[in-house]
């Protein structure tokens, strides 16, 4: 049986905090219509990103497979990643 790796505090950081380029795991999303919204976009906890592009004014847009999102930066504050 595989044991998951548990997550240190000090491994965690805000999504908007991400410089691009940086490859990272969702570890959480805000709760309510935003994670549904990301759920539908197939992006949910345990999902591995890349940071593509910082925009000026915040927005993050990260990239899963070939398919790019735009993530305002309120939204960015709330969502957990850690580096992989």
């Amino acid at each position: 049986m595989r044991r998951k790796r548990e997550i240190k505090k000090e491994e965690l950081m805000k999504l908007a905090d991400v410089e691009p380029g940086t490859e990272i795991e969702i570890c959480e999303l805000p709760s309510g219509n935003i994670k549904t919204h990301f759920v539908r976009l197939g992006v949910i906890e345990g999902t591995k990103v890349k940071c593509a592009h910082k925009l000026p004014g915040g927005t993050i847009v990260i990239s899963k497979r070939h398919r790019e999102i735009a993530v305002g930066s309120e939204i960015a504050k709330k969502i957990i990643v850690k580096k992989i």
